[in-house]
């Protein structure tokens, strides 16, 4: 059978097409052969050599990283040298002020004790010239009555007196009321020239306290304005060195100044951490303490009240062995001591929030307030709220109240601060104890009323209670 023409033609076309195809592709291969093979293909690079530092170049790198490492360290150094130089200056600023304080309270301890000394003084010599009036009429009246006590009249010549009373052959009949007198008059008189003497003594007090007033003052000033002139001139230096810093450590200032701060805070926060431990270290020992009280006064009840079972049955054990006896009256239990709340602890809530009212204000040696205080001034002025009055001195404070232990503390309780822990006379700074080793004071120059860890700074020396 033949098959069909529109059959055959379609199958060529179709052979066809991939005859065509197939030809198409070897011409673009060929095409694509003889493109690649016109573009030029470039040859690779030499590689540079390596820059490869000498050893001697190496360690003088090394040197320069060194010494430029001691720099930084040294400058850093400066910095940490001067604000503990500007602390330094701060506390003997605070030193020089509450010195200062203690002048002006002696001299008003001195002339209390001049004035009372003239006072004294004046009423002898008037009670004296009293004495001398009745004496002398006495001796009148015998004189125009020519008795016996006429013989009296040596009594008042020079050697008078001794010569007469000593002399053998004076009268019997100098009365006793004369004789009275004059021994009193006598009295009186060396009396009158002591308390002359004491006038005299304490006028010169006076003055010496004064002139101790003047140069303490002197000494307050100096020492206030060597901290502002330091404040100043480290200042200024602080900003060259950080400005070095910046040099040396190839960063901006702004950058080295913030790591200077970021430095003295890390400190801060060191120093506040160490100052937190030992601030719950004494709420510790604070706590056992009160514990160990709170015990024995337990303790100490217990037996008062087996004691008071014992009696009550010896009284009804005699009441049954002798029924018609009249038992005895029962005393009023006493109060203990430990119940009656002292004035200390009822005043320490005024005295300490007249104290944290006052957060903020700043520094000011010798201030008293309304608005700027010195420590003692701040702690005098809550007391003072409390209706205890304590001297704008701080060594005069302790010397006024009860002294504790540190264990004893209590909020209202003063914490002072001292140059010899031995003794008392070098206190130099005073503080009111919040609790939780927590205290409220006026620091120093240049800084507010404030609230700190009792250990922010020093350890306290010495405690008080008032």
């Amino acid at each position: 059978m033949r098959t069909p023409t529109r059959a055959t033609s379609g199958r060529r076309v179709a052979s066809t097409g991939k005859t065509g195809r197939a030809l198409l592709s070897g011409v673009l291969a060929v095409c694509l052969a003889g493109s690649m093979a016109v573009i030029p293909v470039p040859a690779q690079a030499k590689p540079k050599p390596p820059v490869i530092p000498s050893k001697a170049a190496v360690e003088r790198a090394k040197q320069a990283a060194s010494a430029k490492a001691g720099q930084v360290a040294a400058i850093e150094n400066q910095l940490a040298a001067a604000n503990a130089r500007l602390e330094q200056l701060g506390v003997a600023s605070g030193i020089a002020a509450e010195a200062y304080n203690g002048a002006v309270y002696k001299l008003q301890l001195a002339k209390t004790d001049a004035a009372q000394a003239a006072a004294r003084a004046a009423k002898a010599q008037k009670t004296l010239a009293t004495q001398r009036q009745q004496i002398g009429r006495f001796a009148a009246a015998s004189y125009q009555g020519g008795g016996d006590v006429a013989k009296l009249a040596p009594l008042f010549t020079a050697e008078g007196p001794q010569e007469l009373l000593d002399s053998a052959g004076a009268s019997r009949s100098v009365s006793a009321a004369m004789q009275g007198s004059y021994l009193r008059y006598t009295a009186t008189q060396v009396m009158t020239n002591l308390f002359k003497v004491q006038a005299d003594q304490a006028v010169v007090k006076v003055k010496q306290a004064t002139d101790e007033a003047a140069k303490a003052k002197k000494a307050a000033e100096a020492a206030e304005q060597a901290q502002a002139s330091a404040v100043t001139a480290m200042g200024v230096q602080r900003k060259q060195a950080i400005t070095q810093l910046a040099v040396l450590q190839n960063t901006s200032i702004q950058v080295a100044a913030q790591r200077q701060r970021g430095l003295e805070e890390l400190a801060r926060q060191r120093a506040a951490a160490l100052a937190a431990k030992k601030a719950a270290e004494l709420q510790r020992r604070i706590a056992a303490r009160e514990a160990a009280e709170r015990a024995r006064e337990a303790a100490e009840r217990a037996r008062e009240a087996a004691e008071k079972a014992r009696e009550e049955r010896e009284r009804r054990e005699e009441q049954k062995k002798n029924p018609g006896k009249k038992p005895p009256k029962k005393q009023p239990d006493r109060p203990r001591d430990d119940d009656r709340p002292s004035p200390s602890r009822k005043g320490a809530g005024a005295a300490i929030d007249f104290a944290l009212d006052q957060i903020g204000d700043m520094y000011l040696w010798g201030g008293t307030g309304p608005h700027r205080w010195d420590c003692s001034g701040l702690t005098q002025a809550a007391w003072a709220k409390a209706g205890v009055y304590l001297p704008h001195y701080s060594v005069a404070q302790y010397e006024q109240v009860r002294h504790i232990d540190e264990d004893e503390l209590r909020p209202g309780d003063l914490i002072f601060w001292s140059t010899d822990p031995d003794d008392p006379g070098t206190i130099h700074h005073v503080a009111l104890y919040l609790g939780n080793g927590r205290m409220v004071h006026a620091p120093r120059t240049g800084k507010p009323v404030q609230i700190d860890s009792v250990y922010y700074w020093e350890p306290p020396d010495f405690f008080g209670r008032p």
